[in-house]
């Protein structure tokens, strides 16, 4: 299938995860907690809509040792069918639910460009709008090549920045409020000497820090609040947040895991707020749905009312010279796709819209170490070719 190896996992794990967080603990020391549940009998494929999809994903998931897994399906505009099997930690027996929340990872990029498009809408910047623009104050102090870095560069991974700010993790203890802490980013990151030459593909979660920053610069407001008043409000994404789902600790909601030897450690720390726009969104399943329904809609080129024009969502789903990557979106032959991880979690989108469908596939922990040997991303793979022929034999047969 053309799918995500294809794009993002042909780069460097690093590209996947969002800092320098790279938390693959546990390397070499004693083997974390393994799934126990015996392995029923591998279930029919059967069609979409027909109330099966729980068993197939609870096959999946047991048979790939994951602690939970969950999933949305979309057709024509609809959620036709969503679940999530397993259990919330390791080191308990609550189970997840359909309105439990998700992790994101990097699936928050193609919301950031979203806002972006809203933002241009709304006449508030423009896809030219560059750096210098909005940090004239910089001018002189920021490396000379960046000065007319255009939004729609940083969201295309085309600036020339490098993947990461080298001291990103020095904010996870930050005091000061969010906008200050993008402030400061900002002027660490633009004084740095570029990775590659501008109009280059360099996967980059600092381009996208930068491109948040501009838009909470120009409107006097957090990116976060951004989001929630602009693309949560319209696509009623009342479920979604920002950081680890179980804030409280309590097991309220899943936690995150990495892979220790064969088995899982439960750990429930995210990425620095900083860096919000590149990938810490969580969201449940119901809004993931609402989510994929607006963007499939677009890319059968329809409007989507109080969202986006058919032409706006064009605009982020049309690739650049350099690579099949858009703004927050790899185009495929025949699919829109993404995949996102904060090293605990593995999420991935896939729209195709020849089929008119879409999905939301998400698992609680994360091997990525392994590539193409994670559990993780073997258990998208075959829950992907499940729901793919699910809906064949329901629309297509």
């Amino acid at each position: 299938m053309n799918n995500i190896f294809s794009a993002i996992r042909a780069l460097p794990i690093t590209a996947l995860i969002f800092s320098g967080m790279l938390l693959l603990m546990g390397c070499g020391e004693a083997d974390g907690k393994k799934i126990s549940n015996s392995l029923p009998e591998k279930p029919s494929t059967g069609q979409a809509g027909d109330g099966n999809l729980a068993q197939i994903v609870e096959y999946i998931r047991i048979d790939s040792g994951l602690p939970a897994l969950a999933a949305v399906l979309v057709h024509d505009g609809q959620v036709i069918e969503m679940t999530a099997t397993g259990i919330r930690s390791i080191n308990s027996n609550k189970a997840v639910t359909t309105q439990d929340k998700w992790h994101l990872g990097s699936l928050t990029k193609s919301m950031t460009s979203t806002l972006a498009a809203m933002l241009v809408k709304q006449g508030v910047i423009n896809w030219h709008t560059t750096i210098s623009e909005v940090y004239p104050e910089l001018l002189g102090v920021m490396n000379s090549k960046y000065e007319n870095i255009q939004l729609d560069q940083l969201l295309s991974h085309t600036s020339g920045m490098r993947l990461n700010l080298p001291e990103v993790n020095s904010y996870q203890t930050s005091s000061i409020d969010i906008e200050s802490q993008r402030q400061q980013m900002v002027e660490a990151a633009l004084i740095l000497n570029p990775e590659i030459e501008q109009g280059q593909f360099l996967y980059s979660n600092l381009g996208y820090m930068v491109a948040g920053a501009m838009m909470e610069r120009l409107t006097n407001t957090s990116w976060e609040t951004l989001l929630e008043n602009n693309l949560f409000n319209a696509l009623a994404m009342t479920s979604s947040g920002f950081g680890v789902p179980d804030v409280q600790g309590n097991l309220s909601q899943p936690v995150g895991h990495i892979s220790q030897g064969s088995g899982w450690v439960a750990n429930n720390t995210d990425n620095p707020a900083v860096m919000g726009p590149a990938g810490i969104v969580h969201s449940s399943l119901e809004d993931m749905g609402n989510y994929i329904a607006a963007h499939l809609a677009g890319a059968l080129e329809n409007d989507v009312a109080g969202l986006l024009t058919a032409e706006e969502f064009s605009k982020l789903h049309a690739t650049t010279k350099s690579s099949n990557y858009a703004l927050g979106w790899v185009i495929n032959a025949d699919s829109l796709t993404h995949n996102g991880s904060n090293t605990k979690w593995l999420a991935e989108v896939q729209i195709f819209p020849k089929k008119n469908m879409a999905l939301f596939i998400v698992t609680n922990a994360a091997d990525l170490q392994k590539n193409q040997s994670s559990n993780a991303y073997k258990a998208i793979d075959k829950l992907t070719a499940e729901l793919v022929k699910r809906v064949d034999a329901a629309f297509y047969n």
